[in-house]
């Protein structure tokens, strides 16, 4: 009389197979889902870790200059022009700086060309002060590639271009 072994059966449940019902067992699917689970949060971490050290405090050093303020100053003195684009064109913004201290800003579009307006400028370290009628513009200012970039805070750096 023959006897009946006992079957073993594999049922497919997701990414487990399971045999019988005692013992569970993962394919190399589920292994492969799990190291490239850990692979990405380590990317993500290394990342992060980058980007917080560039990142630094945001404002970007293009050119390092430990000099005095006198020194940085000087470099600034001259004719500058930014152009932006607005929503009827272009803006272009002079900027004056003498060496006596003080400034005079105006705007020239296709359509006007506004009158300077006169005041003063500083500078302490690299920070640039602008007063005109007692409004103070302080904002750190740096130079790349021979423009001026005044402010130099992230998504809001105007770039100025001397003229001569």
């Amino acid at each position: 009389m023959p006897r009946n072994k006992p079957r073993i059966e594999l049922s497919s449940m997701g990414h487990r197979f399971r045999l019988g019902a005692e013992v569970p067992m993962r394919t190399q699917r589920g292994f492969q889902k799990i190291h490239v689970t850990l692979l990405a949060l380590c990317a993500t971490f290394a990342f992060a870790v980058f980007w917080t050290k560039a990142a630094g405090s945001g404002i970007i050093r293009f050119q390092e200059s430990s000099g005095p303020s006198s020194e940085n100053s000087s470099g600034l003195i001259g004719h500058w022009r930014k152009t932006t684009i607005g929503y009827t064109g272009p803006i272009d913004e002079h900027l004056v700086l003498h060496s006596n201290g003080t400034v005079e800003n105006w705007t020239v579009t296709a359509y006007e060309r506004r009158e300077p307006v006169t005041g003063h400028w500083s500078v302490e370290g690299k920070t640039l002060t602008l007063s005109f009628g007692g409004n103070d513009r302080s904002n750190p200012f740096t130079f790349y590639q021979g423009q001026l970039v005044f402010p130099n805070i992230p998504n809001r750096r105007g770039f100025w271009e001397k003229v001569e």
